[in-house]
């Protein structure tokens, strides 16, 4: 013999849950979840709804009903009328949280076994070129073509060449200053450029008159690093490479001009 009450209250709280959850995940108010944990089955309706409510309670905290109504029937009922249902699927119900774990672990398992056939398999397939770039097709190619004519080793050579030819980074980066321009557009600004250093040789130098423009393009440019000293900010859009330029408002502003935009020097 054993204790209905206590079986399904430690049932319930090494699960984890309220009463409240039970009550909306059973649909069973929670008075008579507390009478059915007390064993005080006068408070439920009747023994017909006693069984019910057990039946369910018992299926909902994953402990054999059956055992639950029988023990029920030799201290409270009659005995006449037990209870032989076959116990239902238990993956009829997802509402247990344990369950979904299960699928969970299921799914990780077989997303790994696919992964691993897909390396031991397709690695070896000759479909695996059509994943070459247009930029790559040729060396691949040679690569190929001369590991065929040295040997008959394994076919996966070709693969590992293709791999590390796909793998040449894409320069971003300007590959040198191609062009620098003034626009004074809301006044008179005087600039001076020079190549080499701050006190170097000057490319250019004189007053940008209000609405004029000046520019250079990458011969002048040439032969070394560039700088620029300003007058007044005020009203001059600087383009460096066909991009503008934020030099602020400031007198005698010092600048080195990279391929990358203007570096203030002080």
């Amino acid at each position: 013999m054993f204790e209905i009450g206590t079986t399904l209250r430690d049932s319930r709280v090494r699960r984890n849950i309220s009463l409240p959850q039970a009550e909306a995940e059973t649909k069973i108010r929670v008075k008579y979840i507390q009478a059915m944990e007390n064993e005080d089955f006068d408070v439920l309706p009747g023994s017909t709804y006693a069984k019910g409510f057990l039946r369910t309670y018992a299926d909902y905290l994953d402990l054999d009903y059956q055992v639950v109504l029988d023990e029920y029937n030799e201290r409270f009922g009659t005995g006449e009328h037990r209870e032989h249902n076959i116990q239902p699927p238990r993956t009829a119900r997802p509402k247990a949280p344990h369950k979904r774990q299960n699928y969970l672990f299921v799914a990780v398992v077989a997303v790994v076994i696919i992964a691993v056939l897909a390396y031991l398999g397709w690695g070896n397939s000759g479909n695996q070129q059509a994943t070459l770039t247009p930029a790559s097709m040729d060396t691949t190619t040679q690569t190929a073509t001369g590991a065929g004519a040295a040997s008959t080793g394994p076919a996966t050579a070709p693969a590992t060449a293709t791999v590390n030819t796909a793998s040449t980074p894409t320069r971003t980066q300007p590959v040198g200053l191609q062009s620098l321009a003034f626009s004074a557009t809301s006044g008179d600004n005087w600039i001076e450029v020079r190549r080499g250093s701050a006190s170097g040789e000057v490319i250019w130098g004189g007053t940008l008159s209000k609405g004029n423009s000046k520019s250079f393009t990458a011969d002048a440019l040439a032969g070394g690093s560039v700088w620029l000293k300003l007058g007044s900010t005020v009203g001059l859009q600087i383009r460096v490479n066909g991009q503008s330029q934020q030099v602020g408002s400031s007198v005698g502003a010092v600048f080195k001009v990279t391929p990358n935009g203007l570096v203030r020097q002080g």
